[in-house]
Formats: structure tokens, sequence, C-alpha cells
């Protein structure tokens, strides 16, 4: 009877374990810390790297060289770089949520070098990227662009019912320190972000190894409490 009794454990034993070994993958820990934890870390380092190399950096001083009203128009010293546009309102708050009043419809941005010539191209930025507020206000990406040389430039802003902005930007001369808007849609002209030795490649690419390396880190100590 003994030896019956322990044949039975033996396979009731067996069973437990083929059962324990042949659970569905969703009910074992192995696969949540490991493949599902490092492919959705894998997604999040790419989303990461693709924002950093859109958005071009780390964003820095919005409005260091000034803005401008919309409609509106001013004069500006930029530098011969990579000018950053940002569109700023009203920040609405609701609760723990904070909104940017939305732009101006046919919202249109110009940049003409004072000594004459063709508009600057403005590049698009999406403004989905990030949203930055401080009290009232708050200012989200617009677009950027490649100034050929240092010196004073037209900014001119307008929308679909004051086409007028665009087209008479005004001959003044820069103000001694850069024009600032503390109500309504404004422009803001400030610095490119920062990236690692200037490169958004760079920039992305050690995004990505960053958010890896952290899901990593925040993953594999819990594995070892797995049963083998």
């Amino acid at each position: 009877m003994s030896q019956i009794d322990s044949a039975g454990g033996r396979n009731r034993l067996a069973t437990v374990e083929a059962g324990t070994t042949s659970a569905p993958f969703y009910q074992r820990g192995s696969f949540w810390l490991g493949p599902f934890a490092w492919g959705l870390g894998l997604l999040l380092a790419v989303g990461v790297a693709f924002a950093w190399y859109t958005l071009g950096g780390f964003p820095r001083d919005h409005d260091k060289y000034g803005e401008v009203a919309v409609p509106g128009k001013a004069v500006l010293a930029l530098p011969s770089d990579d000018v950053r546009l940002n569109f700023e309102n009203h920040a609405t708050h609701s609760g723990d949520s904070t909104t940017l009043d939305d732009r101006p419809a046919g919202l249109d941005v110009r940049v003409t070098p004072m000594g004459g010539g063709a508009p600057l191209e403005v590049d698009d930025v999406p403004s989905w990227l990030f949203s930055s507020t401080n009290g009232s206000r708050g200012h989200e990406p617009y677009g950027k662009i490649d100034v050929p040389s240092a010196g004073e430039y037209r900014i001119a802003a307008g929308d679909s019912s004051t086409r007028v902005a665009l087209t008479d930007a005004g001959d003044g001369r820069p103000a001694p320190t850069p024009h600032s808007i503390d109500s309504g849609p404004a422009i803001s002209v400030g610095q490119s972000p920062w990236t690692p030795g200037d490169s958004k490649l760079l920039g992305a690419i050690l995004c990505g190894v960053l958010v890896m390396a952290l899901v990593l880190a925040f993953t594999l100590p819990f594995r070892r409490f797995l049963p083998d």
C-alpha cells in the first residue's frame, strides 16, 4: 500500500510540475520581466529618440531674442544659427491640467533680412512634441529658421484676418532689450535646442540607449526572484 501511495504522490507531483511548466506565457513572470518589458523599453527608446531628433534637442531659452504679437511686427537681432519660433499664448488652468489657448486661424510668420532679400524659409516643428507653461502663459514649438548671417531681421506674424502684417514689417531698429509680450497670442524667438556635440543623431542615440538602460536596470534585479 505504501508503495502505491508513494507512486501516486510522485505522479501527482509530476502532474503539478508539468502543469506549471506548460502554463500560458502570460502567466509567467519571466515573460513580463523579460520579452514584454524589453520590447516595451525598445518602443519607448525609439519614441524618445525620434522625439529628440525631431525637436532637435533639449529646449532652451524660448524667447531669448524677443517676441512678436499676433498680429504684429518687430525688428530683432538674430545670430547666425538655427533659431526657433514658438507660439505663445494664455494658459488655461483646470484642476491638475493646463492647456494652451488655440492658435489663431491661418497663423503665418515671415522672417526677412533688414538689408533686403527673400524671406527665410520657416520649417515646421510639430507642436505635439512638448508644451511648457509658466504662470498664466505657455508656449509650444511652431517652426525653425536657419539664419544665414547675424544681423537684424524683420519678424511679422499675422492670421487669416490680418494679412497686412505680413506685407508691412516696419523699419524700426531693434529694442535695447528683447520685445516681451505679456498677453494675447505671440511668436517668441529663441535659441536652438541643446544636443550633445551639436549632433541631433548623437543625442537621439544616447537618449535611446539611456531609456533601454533604465528599463534593464529596473527589471533585471527582479528576475532573480523568479522560479527556475
